[in-house]
Order: structure tokens, then sequence, then C-alpha cells
């Protein structure tokens, strides 16, 4: 008997199905005792996908960045040897946006770290942990754990990556939530979860939990074949540098993938003045990203304005647009495990209740940290009434 339960959403799995039977050599949970001894032997690799269940968009899964690091890691694995565990789908850092599921960063740290060192303990030399979700509080506590192992287990050698990051260096679009890109690689992937028609007939429409230009008239097979392909040869380059002794690296190619994305100024857009419930003023300055890409804010060097520098110590950021959910988040609290996202065309808010401002126009140079990697600034005037 059959029951809409059985298949809610009336896709074919077909595609689904010839993707999964690709991993049945390379699948942990599919491994005999003898199987699993040849490896550790012959090629003692391990690959840990990681993923979350996400909101992007109407016309692709929830596991979307589950899918796709799985389908990374056993194509890769092809070339390398090695075994991949099941996918690890709980995350930090899910966007605030229907139906996704997030945990704490230290409920993650214990996870890994219980994970990756029974991997270790269990003969792996070579573990991979690879992640389909992009949030950099979230992948700073995977460099994290991996560095951990290999300080403490001095024979093997632990990497954290990230799909866009195999890609810093690749000519076209390489990033982005639920438009072109990892519509693409979905489309590579598993083309039969993916209904372009659920999306509107309009390019220039915009659909919650899709960060970029509509995918219905910009993603293609093409291109996420591309992109998986040459991540997928640059993760097995890494694999086999790290089976001839190379000294594991998780942070070299993030700094590669946020000069690329996430430089460039933010721009100054205005200052409001108004008051709490008990007088006090307060000033707000408004920041724009005019970029493709989010820019992770993990400090602000400074802010001077007219000149002067101004204490931060009582400020706040907010991001009031739709789905982000940030609000009064302090800036001396801002960290790689605590940054601040300002997406594509959002504007971020930064609130002073210390300053005192005359109307009138206002110079400003402002210096954000982004990502313990790049420095970037917003220079100009604002007019306060």
């Amino acid at each position: 008997m059959t029951t809409d339960q059985d298949s809610p959403n009336d896709l074919d799995f077909s595609s689904l199905s010839l993707e999964k039977k690709s991993y049945v050599h390379t699948s942990y949970e599919f491994a005999k005792p003898d199987n699993l001894e040849k490896v550790l032997s012959e090629s003692p690799i391990v690959f840990l996908p990681v993923g979350c269940v996400e909101y992007h968009g109407p016309h692709l899964p929830l596991g979307v960045d589950m899918l796709i690091a799985e389908a990374f890691c056993h194509r890769t694995a092809h070339v390398t040897g090695g075994l991949v565990l099941p996918p690890f789908w709980l995350a930090s850092g899910v966007l605030p946006l229907p139906h996704g599921i997030v945990i704490d960063l230290e409920l993650l740290r214990q996870n890994i770290r219980s994970i990756l060192t029974q991997l270790a303990k269990g003969g792996f030399k070579t573990i991979v942990l690879f992640s389909g979700h992009g949030a950099l509080d979230h992948l700073y506590v995977l460099r994290e754990e991996t560095d951990r192992i290999n300080q403490n287990f001095e024979e093997v050698r632990a990497f954290t990556t990230v799909w866009n990051e195999l890609n810093f260096d690749l000519d076209g679009d390489i990033h982005d939530h639920g438009a072109k890109v990892e519509t693409s690689y979905m489309m590579e992937f598993f083309p039969d979860l993916v209904d372009l028609m659920a999306l509107e007939d309009d390019p220039e429409a915009s659909h919650t939990g899709v960060y970029g230009p509509n995918p219905r008239f910009t993603a293609s097979r093409e291109w996420g074949f591309a992109m998986a392909d040459n991540a997928k040869n640059r993760l097995a380059e890494e694999v086999r540098a790290l089976q001839r002794g190379a000294k594991a690296d998780s942070w070299r190619l993030l700094k590669g993938l946020v000069e690329r994305l996430q430089s460039g100024d933010l721009e100054i857009v205005g200052g409001t003045r108004t008051h709490n419930k008990d007088g006090e003023e307060r000033i707000i300055l408004h920041f724009y990203n005019p970029h493709p890409q989010s820019k992770y804010i993990t400090g602000i060097k400074k802010i001077q304005i007219d000149h002067e520098e101004i204490d931060l110590s009582s400020g706040f950021l907010k991001n009031a647009s739709m789905g982000e959910g940030h609000t009064d988040t302090e800036i001396k609290k801002l960290g790689p495990l605590s940054g601040f996202y300002v997406r594509r065309e959002q504007e971020m808010l930064l609130e002073l209740s210390n300053l005192s401002l005359r109307s009138g126009s206002h110079s400003i140079h402002a210096e954000f940290d982004i990502a313990g990697v790049v420095s970037v600034q917003a220079e100009g005037n604002f007019v306060i009434e």
C-alpha cells in the first residue's frame, strides 16, 4: 500500500539511486570487518562529510549541504581510496529560515571531537573532515578540532575543508546559498531533487533562502560538473600530499577563499538619531554590503567620526533583513566563533549609546575584521537630522 508519506515530494528518485549506488564500495557503513582491515592496510583514509538541514529555497531539498558533502567525499574516495562515513548532519550557523535545525558550537565541538578521536585511535592515518555547510563559526570549530587531532596523534594527518574553498581560484561563480552554485551542484549530483519550476518565471524574482539571482535562469548541470570535478581533483591532491607526509593545514585554503569572496569595502549609507525609553540618545550608523557575497565580521578595529576615534565598548550590530534574525550583537563579543553576517545587498546597523552628534554632515572612517583573515573599510560622509 502506498501513501503520501512514502513519497512526500512526488519525485522520481532514479537519479538519486544511481548516485547512491556509486557509494557502495566506499561507504563505511557497508564495509565488513575484512574490508575495513584491507582499507587500513592499503589506504587508511577516512572522510567525514558534514552538512545540515537548512532551507535553500522552494526548489531544493532541506539536506542540500549534507547531500553535496557526501557526494564530494565518495567521488574523491573513488580516486584516493579510503572510506566515507555517513554524513554528520548537525551544524551550527544554520540560517534562521523555516525548518532548519541548529545546534550550539560547544555541542558541535564535543561530537566532532569524539568522532575524530575514535577514527584516529581506530587506525586511520588521513582524516578528511569535509563540510558542505559554509558558516564560518561552524567551520572554525571543525578546523580547531582537526588541529587538535594532529597535535595529539603524531602519525595522523587530519584536515578540514569546504567545497567552495577547493574552487577559490576557479573562474566564475563558486559560492552562494540556494542560487546558481548550489543549484548547479544538485543538478549534477541529484538532478531529480531539483525543481526549477518551483521558482518564479522572472529573472529578477527573489525567493526566501536564495541568496543570489534566480537560479531558474542561471544554474546548469554543466557548471555543477565543472565545479565538482575541479574540487574533487584538488581534494584528491590534498589527500595525496597528506599521505606523503605533508603537514595538515586547514587554514590555507580558507585564506584564499575569504580574500577572494569577502574583500571589498562596505559603504556608509546614512545615520539616524533615536532615543530609548529613558530618553537616552542613540546614534545608528547604516552600512551597506554592495558585493555579491556575504561578509563575516569578526571584529571592528576602529571607527573614526570627524577624525575622532569612537568608543565601541557599548556598541551593538544589527541586521534587520528578512530571515536574518540578528539583533543586539555586542561589538565587544565579536570573534571567529561569534561573528556577524551582512550578506549581499543587506544593511548592517551599528548602534552606539554613548555617542552624541550634532545635526548635519559627518565624515567616517571604519575598519572591520573579516573572518580573521582580511580587513575592509567604510569611508565617506553621512548626515544626521
